[in-house]
């Protein structure tokens, strides 16, 4: 809901206890008073001659900018005390003191309160928010004060104990412990206690949050009975891997700013386009001007005014930068890094989901680049199947005949289903994909994670301004 502000003789109310003005009888200071502390910057002063000092945040009050300076508590207040931006001074964390600043520290205060809330039992909820899906589990973090790293790592320690414990205690208490071991351990081996180390030591060594197959699995079917109560979760601020590829593939915005220059609009930060390095278009070199990350519901909107190097020859205007310029740059970093993967390791890409696979094999032919690694995966499948097999039926009471004649059958099919995928010119993913470390390799990896760093240290305002 829009709230609304009263603006009158200086004074800028929101509501009644957050408010801004002018300093009586002058319009070169003024003041902010606030129910609780908010997301400003104080002036820092040179200290040491190896330490300039540091501009506080710019905030606009109608007409004019102004500088904090300093800030003081107070019982149930906070005062932030401004004086008018000085001439010649870069503007680096700018904001406009209004309904909307203020209902963003709103929501930033409630966070902050739930989070207080939340920090003692943070041992418990680590490894529970942990094995929530990417999206829903960075969401929680967010809003609990968790480390999605730490919490990953915590839950998947804690699902791979809890099953081999499970899995010890019933063959223990079995009549026939070894056939209950062989049954029941090996497929709680391969499907929960393997998964669960791998997310372990996906979050320590390459601080990549992931979920419990498991979960997914559960909320998924949830989801598919209960849409209406049990929506997705795409939070602000929370870049999962499944929005950033659906965000790279999205358009941005291209406005053209009547002096030749041009706005491009994107929901990912273009960590290329800095000030120090032009961006080439074509023929075109542009100057980059990084603007102010604004946030609304759907999260973060980062801007970036071009301006065009050198005019033509003859006096035209610029053509406009074309609007995948930067999803081409990302994209021909990720396809370049598959190249290198799949110089030793195709066969194992041509295991891996449709969607990856797209973005490993599209720029070198598609399916057609993948099939002779997919017939040759599922001829491997099919060969250790019937060699499985040839073991069957074996001794009586023999407790791994029932795993083999699982596991051959699995293969089979898998082989069966690839092969006939193969021959409808589609890409071939093997059931084995979900046992399988493609979030953790390198093309799929690196990208996205320094997207996701970037959009965390601005939501986190460890880095405003700072672009």
């Amino acid at each position: 809901m829009r709230v609304p502000s009263i603006v009158a003789a200086g004074r800028y109310c929101v509501r009644d206890g957050e408010e801004a003005r002018l300093a009586s009888g002058t319009s070169s200071a003024a003041f902010i008073r606030s129910q609780g502390p908010l997301p400003l910057r104080v002036r820092e002063e040179r200290g040491h001659h190896a330490r300039p000092g540091f501009p506080g945040s710019a905030v606009v009050l109608g007409e004019a900018t102004f500088e904090v300076i300093s800030v003081d508590e107070r019982a149930g207040e906070v005062v932030y005390r401004l004086r008018r931006w000085p001439e010649g001074e870069v503007v680096r964390h700018r904001v406009v003191y209004g309904p909307a600043f203020i209902a963003a520290a709103d929501a930033e205060r409630a966070r902050e309160r739930v989070r207080a809330r939340a920090r003692p039992w943070r041992p418990l909820l680590s490894p529970l928010v942990g094995s929530l899906p990417q999206p829903e589990q960075l969401h929680a973090c967010d809003w609990l004060g968790l480390d999605p790293v730490v919490a990953t790592c915590l839950s998947g320690l804690a699902e791979a104990t809890a099953v081999f414990m499970a899995i010890s205690l019933l063959a223990r208490h079995a009549e026939t412990g070894l056939a209950v071991m062989m049954v029941v351990a090996a497929p709680g081996l391969v499907f929960l206690v393997l998964p669960g180390l791998g997310r372990a030591a996906s979050a320590l060594l390459f601080r990549e949050p992931a979920g419990s197959p498991a979960v997914g699995v559960v909320l998924a079917a949830l989801r598919a009975v209960h849409a209406p109560r049990l929506p997705a979760t795409t939070a602000p601020g929370a870049l999962s891997r499944a929005r950033f590829w659906a965000e790279l593939a999205v358009d941005d915005t291209v406005d053209p700013l009547g002096d030749g220059a041009f706005l491009v609009r994107s929901r990912l930060p273009h960590l290329s386009w800095t000030a120090a390095r032009p961006v080439q278009t074509g023929d075109e070199f542009w100057r980059v001007v990084p603007q102010e990350a604004e946030r609304d519901r759907g999260g973060w909107v980062w801007s970036y005014r071009l301006e065009p190097v050198a005019e033509s020859a003859d006096g035209a205007a610029s053509e406009p930068p074309p609007p995948t310029a930067y999803a081409d740059e990302v994209l021909g970093q990720v396809r370049r890094e598959w190249d290198a993967f799949n110089r030793g390791f195709a066969a194992l890409t041509s295991m891996l989901s449709s969607e990856v696979q797209a973005r490993a094999f599209a720029h070198r032919g598609a399916e057609a680049a993948a099939r002779p690694w997919a017939l040759l995966t599922a001829g491997l499948e099919a060969a250790l199947a019937v060699y499985l097999f040839s073991f069957l039926p074996g001794p009586p009471a023999d407790p791994v005949a029932p795993v083999a004649a699982g596991l051959a059958l699995a293969l089979a099919a898998d082989a069966l289903l690839r092969t006939a995928s193969v021959r409808a010119s589609r890409y071939a993913p093997s059931l084995l994909r979900f046992l399988l470390p493609s979030n953790v390799l390198r093309p799929e990896r690196v990208a996205y994670q320094e997207h996701r760093q970037a959009e965390r240290r601005l939501d986190t305002g460890a880095a405003v301004g700072d672009r």
